[in-house]
């Protein structure tokens, strides 16, 4: 198999989307501040996709990493991680405290954030339940995934290098952990969007998401097996399935649930799935998706003063949203290839051997 999935990438890339029309739908604009503008059902949840999906590109990229030399390969492989993840966040932070500064964050002013709470969001341990106040708002996810990250050797030995009973008990444990995070009455939109920093409930979304994702990469496989017709029709079952769920308002854990033969079926990267999510336009939307992530709740805002200032009228908000989606498009364009590649290559560069970072990447590519 390819290092790289295309429809993985660009389902990533339609997750990213969903949630920023999620947010921008997720205001009230009306009824005295207590109704949302628009409501997407399960509209949070592509977060969890998010983490499932992390998961199988870590089990496919990583899977014969841990083996001898494990703990300097460990420490390789986190290094890896935070310059995928670390350069992307501390520039788009800076527009987050640029924001607040020049007053443009209601009341939010910078005084609300403790020496505690500035080291929390520097170290990306938002979404850890240390009870840190989040500079980016969303950066709960990238922080729980970093935290999934610490645990990658132990997942990755239960779920692929023991035998299938060991890996069913793995997964057992993820479902349990995820229903128990749905019945946690943390929710805010839904009972599996707990976030707050407040709980170790987003970090045990997230392991259990990851977790998840490791056990599709091991028994994806047997997908193989189906003719390549029959994998379309598969994916197809399953994109009616989750839209007939969305459409009835079914349940977050029923569309959680088809998430994972999602992923499994996608990872064949058949034609049916090249032809919805790894096509060019999507494909690309799925490499900005981290920074579209990030950068998108800095222009809800805007929108709604826009709306605000020019007749508080559907119209206005649907026009100033438009440009809020082509402003963040553009930035996160820039930010991907400004900071996030750029940043990443440097760190690489800069603390991982040549030697150490040639030898992972002919291990990624075999």
């Amino acid at each position: 198999m390819a290092a790289e999935i295309r429809a993985l990438t660009g389902v990533r890339g339609v997750a990213a989307a969903v949630i920023v029309v999620y947010h921008f739908g997720d205001v009230q604009l009306y009824g005295g501040g207590n109704i949302a503008y628009y409501r997407i059902p399960h509209g949070y949840l592509p977060v969890d996709l998010f983490f499932m999906l992390s998961g199988y590109v870590i089990g496919l990229t990583y899977r014969d990493a841990f083996g001898a030399g494990g703990l300097k390969n460990f420490a390789t492989f986190l290094l890896k991680r935070v310059a995928r993840l670390y350069p992307a966040y501390l520039a788009i932070g800076l527009l987050y405290v640029a924001k607040i500064a020049a007053g443009w964050s209601g009341p939010d002013t910078l005084s609300m954030f403790s020496p505690f709470d500035i080291a929390g969001n520097l170290l990306m341990m938002t979404g850890w339940g240390l009870h840190i106040q989040p500079l980016i708002g969303v950066s709960w996810a990238a922080s729980a995934e970093m935290g999934s990250y610490l645990l990658v050797p132990l997942l990755m030995l239960v779920t692929l290098r023991r035998g299938p009973l060991l890996c069913a008990f793995a997964l057992l444990a993820a479902l349990l952990a995820i229903y128990a995070v749905s019945i946690s009455g943390r929710g805010s939109s839904g009972p599996l969007d707990v976030v707050n920093g407040n709980s170790f409930y987003p970090l045990l979304r997230a392991v259990a998401g990851f977790t998840l994702g490791l056990t599709i990469f091991r028994f994806a496989g047997v997908l193989g097996q189906l003719s390549m017709g029959a994998q379309d029709a598969l994916l197809a079952a399953i994109l009616v399935a989750i839209i007939v769920t969305i459409s009835l308002a079914a349940g977050d854990r029923l569309l959680y649930l088809l998430f994972i033969p999602l992923v499994a079926v996608l990872s064949r990267d058949g034609r049916l799935a090249q032809a919805l999510f790894g096509n060019a336009p999507i494909y690309r939307l799925g490499m900005i998706s981290y920074s579209i992530y990030l950068i998108h709740p800095l222009l809800v805002s805007f929108a709604v003063g826009a709306w605000r200032d020019h007749g508080q009228t559907e119209a206005a908000y649907l026009l100033a949203s438009a440009v809020c989606f082509v402003v963040i498009w553009l930035l996160s364009e820039l930010s991907y290839r400004l900071v996030e590649m750029p940043g990443r290559r440097v760190l690489v560069d800069m603390f991982i051997p040549k030697r150490d970072h040639a030898a992972s990447a002919q291990r990624a590519a075999s």
